[in-house]
């Protein structure tokens, strides 16, 4: 750690200011948060280029892998994965099917009660609430009552109750009494049948139309942030040129450009893109980055027509005009440079704002459908139940990586604050 004093006009006294060594040149770019949301943000970015070289990205493709794959790491599945696949299969195959009802312990009513029988495995369905029921070997054919059946067909999951004879005591024995095994175990060995065997080949499981997960990771991270970034500077660039304009020239300019901006910000996004995406059949990813541009410059629009405005009276901008210099190269030779920081915070807030606009068209249905994108992958997600099946490495994954663009443009935002306002940054003095 380096010391570094920092003189105060007026005879103030210099506070002594610690500086690490990673920053011995005192530089303000050199900023911890900006420098690790900047890293964030690449590690998404080269997420495409440099996984390819690693992974097969047509993994993506439907068909493309087996189905409904859990990761292998993931906890409970380790222990079956072990074991050879024949061994695993026979050993479901036991554990799902219904155990046997004991007799009645006393023996000398064996001849009344009926034999242990095995009960039948349930449709998965439910089974035909119509069909006619067979009398069991216990029931008598006339005057029996049947079983009510439900009009949907009951439950299918629903464990199934087995009744016992009475003994010569008129005691019924119950399963519990009987030494039944819990039908937990056999929902459980039900529930693991439901996916394939984890295999390191797809370290990230699969979904349930085919596709590797890690390979949809690899292809959708990218495309989404790259959604934002189009957007971004596209939006960027029209504030920029309109908040300029508008911060300099003032008059009936500035109030066309204000009533526009002021017009357009109020106007629902969501809402009007949502009846935009739903009328337009096919959506490509520089389809949907341009409708997002169009609502996305107001903001950028008013933030640099404020600045202009308080920076178009400074002094270095009085001698620029009194030299001859044109409007054009005061706005963007002599103002833009001073107003750098702020505009690279208003960009990434707008390339979260556009990533998330795109993501909640994609998780309603109305995004790329022919691009595997993050947004898609919750939408297919949702409408294949994937929360209800315990399938949660489908739609957690992206998630995750939407998290990880959201941390890292934030810490860029934060990050450029600091870079662009010295107080921020710890630098204060004394009087």
């Amino acid at each position: 750690m380096t010391t570094s004093t920092q003189s105060v006009p007026g005879g103030g006294k210099p506070q002594a200011r610690r500086t690490s060594r990673f920053n011995r040149w005192d530089s303000p770019w050199l900023n911890p948060k900006f420098l690790i949301g900047l890293a964030m943000v690449l590690f998404i970015m080269l997420l495409g280029p440099i996984g390819r070289i690693f992974w097969d990205e047509t993994l993506s493709y439907p068909a493309s892998s087996p189905l409904n794959l859990p990761p292998p790491w993931a906890p409970g599945y380790d222990a079956e994965s072990a074991r050879p696949v024949v061994q695993q299969i026979e050993t479901l195959r036991t554990r799902a099917t219904a155990t046997p009802v004991a007799a009645p312990a006393d023996a000398a009513s064996a001849e009344e009660a009926p034999a242990a029988r095995t009960t039948p495995a349930r449709s998965i369905t439910g089974g035909n609430p119509f069909a006619a029921q067979t009398p069991a070997a216990d029931q008598p054919a006339v005057g029996a009552t049947p079983t009510r059946r439900s009009v949907t067909g009951g439950n299918p999951f629903a464990a199934a109750t087995a009744t016992a004879a009475p003994d010569s005591a008129g005691a019924v024995a119950t399963p519990a009494a009987s030494g039944q095994q819990p039908a937990r175990q056999a929902v459980g060995a039900a529930a693991y049948a439901r996916f394939g065997v984890p295999s390191w080949d797809h370290p990230l499981g699969t979904e349930s139309s085919g596709r590797d997960m890690l390979a949809v990771l690899l292809v959708g991270a990218p495309r989404s942030l790259r959604i934002g970034l189009i957007a971004a500077s596209i939006g960027m660039l029209i504030g920029v040129v309109l908040g300029f304009t508008a911060g300099y020239m003032g008059g009936w300019v500035d109030a066309i450009i204000r009533t526009l901006s002021d017009a357009i910000i109020v106007i629902p996004v969501l809402a009007v893109l949502i009846v935009i995406g739903a009328y337009v059949r096919v959506l490509q990813v520089e389809n949907m980055a341009l409708l997002l541009a169009a609502f996305l410059w107001p903001g950028p629009t008013r933030l640099i027509r404020a600045q202009v405005l308080s920076m178009r009276e400074r002094g270095y901008v009085q001698m620029a005009r009194i030299s001859g210099a044109s409007s054009f190269s005061i706005m963007f030779g002599e103002m833009m440079p001073n107003m750098l920081p702020y505009i690279a915070a208003s960009f990434t807030g707008n390339v979260s704002a556009a990533i998330l606009a795109a993501t909640s068209l994609e998780v309603l249905g109305l995004g790329p459908t022919r691009i595997p994108t993050l947004g898609m992958t919750i939408y297919y997600a949702i409408q294949s139940a994937a929360v209800l099946r315990g399938m949660w490495w489908w739609w957690g994954i992206p998630i995750a990586a939407l998290v990880v663009v959201f941390s890292g443009l934030f810490l860029i935002t934060v990050g450029l604050d600091e870079i662009a306002n010295p107080r921020l940054r710890g630098r204060k003095v004394t009087a």
